[in-house]
């Protein structure tokens, strides 16, 4: 944890570093494109590696980071990239990173639709869910295509998601395996719809092979405090149920290793649902690259 201490203060003294009085720091830009599967304007952010603009880097092309609730994931995910890619040592390569925003994350980041509310959100919270098949389709069909014509990227796709964002990661893992190579998926929310994603990753892990594709969990500690990795794994009140789902999603990789996944996965134990998402990208891109690889 020291290790990891000294590398937020790092990216602190860097970022200061580019802020200077008349400087302007700028981790991406808006873009936006019509969607006719989703109809209407989508509007997402993007960040270009600043090597990009030379003319040594002409023919340069960099993977892409897709990274769903933007609006809270994205600076904070783009300044890490753009600090391990970039300063002392290259831990992961350059890359683009594409933000995306959700005007209602149920009804894109769910798989299924609830006629009851959740066990988690606001009352009628459910009533728009169950559109993220809908939403993949925009991202196959439209934005993907849309981001390789446009950008400098390489075939290298990485998607990362958080809370239902995570749900939607497992998703597209689950029934749209060929749409990236890595996947980082961060507390999601195993819970939604009885667990119906869950069952349905079982079988997918059991049955199918997952040769050349990699997946990285995190899993934060969202019980009481003091409660144990094991009371939380026997227990069956609605206070455990988003844990106790990604826990038995743990369990459902850890046991199926001859599927070929490049897996790991790992729970913080001081970490919560909301201070989860910086630490498991930080250990992600460790794992899916590793130190000094590009």
């Amino acid at each position: 944890m020291n290790r990891f201490i000294l590398f937020l203060a790092g990216i602190v003294c860097c970022f200061r570093g580019a802020a200077q009085p008349g400087n302007q720091l700028v981790l991406g830009h808006p873009d936006s494109l019509r969607s006719t599967i989703l109809q209407e304007n989508r509007k997402f952010y993007v960040h270009v590696p600043a090597s990009a603009a030379s003319p040594a880097a002409a023919k340069k092309r960099y993977p892409v980071v897709y990274l769903f609730d933007a609006d809270a994931q994205f600076a904070a995910a783009t300044s890490m990239m753009q600090y391990l890619s970039t300063n002392y040592n290259t831990l992961c390569p350059e890359m683009i990173v594409v933000g995306l925003l959700h005007a209602d994350r149920r009804k894109e980041l769910t798989p299924t639709h609830m006629t009851a509310d959740p066990p988690f959100g606001p009352a009628g919270s459910s009533k728009t869910s169950g559109g993220g098949e809908a939403f993949i389709a925009f991202l196959e069909q439209e934005l993907l295509p849309y981001i390789d014509q446009r950008y400098p990227t390489q075939p290298r796709k990485l998607l990362i998601g958080h809370s239902l964002g995570g749900l939607a990661v497992m998703q597209i893992f689950v029934h749209h395996t060929h749409l990236f190579d890595s996947y980082v998926c961060i507390d999601p929310s195993m819970w939604w719809d009885h667990q119906t994603l869950l069952k349905e990753t079982k079988r997918a892990l059991e049955t199918r092979r997952f040769a050349g594709k990699a997946l990285y969990l995190g899993i934060a500690h969202t019980a009481d405090e003091g409660m144990a990795v094991a009371a939380v794994r026997i227990d069956t009140s609605a206070a455990t149920l988003h844990m106790r789902s990604i826990l038995t999603l743990q369990r459902y990789f850890e046991q199926n290793p001859q599927n070929g996944l490049k897996y790991r996965g790992k729970y913080y134990p001081a970490d919560s649902h909301m201070s989860v998402p910086f630490i498991t990208q930080y250990e992600a891109l460790r794992f899916l690259f590793g130190a000094g690889q590009k």
